[in-house]
């Protein structure tokens, strides 16, 4: 079952998104998907394997740390849960975090790196207000862990995330924040959000907002077919997959990528040619 009563915002140009998203404050965070009809969820909802029994993320995590060692080294290996989830989000393994980012020019970019540029196509970039979302989960988290609640200063810590986590019984979505972030989170100024079960989808978890939903969560769609603008857009914001993700395949897929956003001969030669016939444009076409 997912939340329909979300907010939903339909922009008609890129350049709409633009002014649009100059009102949210620093409170919020984005998700950019390449189609409009995604809800949000995170990676292990979507497998098969975890409606197997209750255990079976327990076992999962389980199995993935005693693997990943052979392959980190001591000053790599995670301290704490909260940090090995995001070690294999990072690596693809499913979690119940949901990766989203402070920018939504980020986001923007995330979704329309890959969607089909169709007609009647429509991306979306998600924001949630992350601020709000911490203090309702906290006041619910209140009522059975104020006294850790107290000794962590009213912080979602690595110690109560845990309890969080192995429990799994809190219907629930909350903001983490990993001590240790990889540069390519770092770089796309990543910030996460998780499930208090991990069964349950994420959108009907957002169920515990209540009437508040319309206000913490909006969807802004655009459509598709301005994607070659967008991304000539972002890429002078130097936002690009080499950018984002600072490696060999990066740099070749956002030379792809830039290539085919590429204006067209006869888009450029209409450009020149309608600055040269404005007498407002004050510079050399």
């Amino acid at each position: 079952m997912s939340v329909q009563n979300y907010s939903v915002v339909q922009l008609r140009k890129w350049k709409d998104y633009k002014l649009f998203v100059e009102q949210f404050s620093e409170n919020w965070a984005f998700r950019g998907q390449a189609d409009a009809r995604w809800v949000l969820n995170n990676a292990i909802e979507r497998t098969a394997f975890i409606q197997h029994h209750k255990n079976i993320e327990k076992d999962f995590v389980s199995e993935f740390q005693r693997g990943a060692r052979n392959y980190l080294s001591k000053d790599e290996t995670p301290n704490h849960l909260i940090e090995w989830l995001a070690l294999m989000q990072h690596h693809g393994a499913p979690t119940r975090l949901l990766d989203l980012t402070k920018s939504p020019f980020i986001a923007a970019y995330f979704a329309y790196e890959i969607c089909f540029e169709k007609q009647d196509e429509h991306v979306a970039v998600w924001g949630i207000n992350i601020d709000f979302l911490k203090r309702r989960a906290l006041e619910i988290l209140s009522e059975e862990f104020s006294g850790a609640l107290h000794e962590s200063k009213h912080l979602i810590n690595e110690n109560l995330f845990e309890k969080i986590f192995f429990q799994n019984d809190k219907k629930l979505v909350f903001p983490v924040e990993p001590f240790r972030m990889n540069k390519r989170y770092s770089l796309q100024q990543s910030v996460f959000i998780s499930t208090g079960i991990c069964e349950i989808p994420l959108m009907e978890q957002l169920h515990f907002l209540g009437e508040d939903i319309k206000k913490t969560v909006v969807k802004i769609e655009m459509p598709a077919v301005h994607k070659k603008e967008a991304l000539r857009d972002l890429l002078q914001l130097n936002l690009h997959r080499a950018s984002l993700f600072p490696d060999l395949d990066g740099y070749a897929l956002s030379l792809k990528l830039r290539y085919e956003s590429m204006k067209t001969p006869g888009e450029v030669r209409e450009e020149h040619r309608l600055k040269e016939n404005d007498a407002n444009y004050p510079f050399l076409p």
